[in-house]
């Protein structure tokens, strides 16, 4: 029988269905994973689970909604940061990127792996929260190139740069050869090349 993790005290039951949801969305696939299984990863009845989402869609939603969010709120501020250097800015967006990309792979794949069970309305919410995210990028590019700075070079750097960036969660392996920081050396090193170089 279930047991009621809503009477455990410090346990937030819908952070951890949220958790389980992503592991089995990832895992299973978002088609073939069923309400019940992921109440009984969580150890929580059905009925709870749909008195915190209404659906797994919704599911879905909170799951790509709570990483953004968090995902913007680390780095966004790094990149706006008009005190410091462009460059000291970019670097720094890109180790924190890496860094809660391969921490939270799970949860990203899953989403990247699923936006199209999305609602259209759901979908339009976290594509505008990426377009956030790489129109701070494209900004921190354009300060770095310069004034003199073709706006499509612009474009196109970022773009190339986000590629770049955002293939790593698919590959890494905490236990390889390479630990995150090295790799985030490394695509420092290669981002400035392909943002002052291009």
């Amino acid at each position: 029988m279930a047991r009621n993790l809503g009477l455990e005290a410090g346990v937030d039951v819908a952070e951890q269905i949220r958790v389980e949801a992503a592991r089995l969305f990832h895992h299973r696939g978002y088609g073939m994973t069923a309400i019940r299984e992921i109440a009984d990863a969580v150890g929580i009845s059905s009925s709870t689970m749909y008195h915190h989402y209404r659906n797994k869609q919704d599911l879905l939603f909170a799951i790509s909604l709570q990483f953004m969010r968090e995902f913007n709120d680390a780095i966004l501020p790094v990149l706006t940061d008009s005190t410091r250097a462009p460059q000291d800015r970019l670097d720094e967006a890109i180790t924190l990127h890496l860094h809660i990309s391969s921490a939270r792979s799970t949860e990203l794949l899953s989403i990247r792996g699923n936006r199209g069970a999305l609602s259209p309305d759901q979908l339009d919410t976290i594509v505008g929260m990426q377009a956030t995210y790489q129109r701070a990028v494209r900004d921190t590019v354009a300060d770095i190139r310069g004034p003199g700075a073709e706006t499509s070079d612009v474009e196109i750097t970022t773009l190339a740069l986000m590629d770049l960036i955002n293939g790593v969660c698919q590959w890494f392996d905490p236990s390889g050869r390479l630990s995150m920081d090295a790799i985030a050396d490394r695509y420092r090193d290669i981002a400035r090349s392909l943002v002052i170089g291009s």
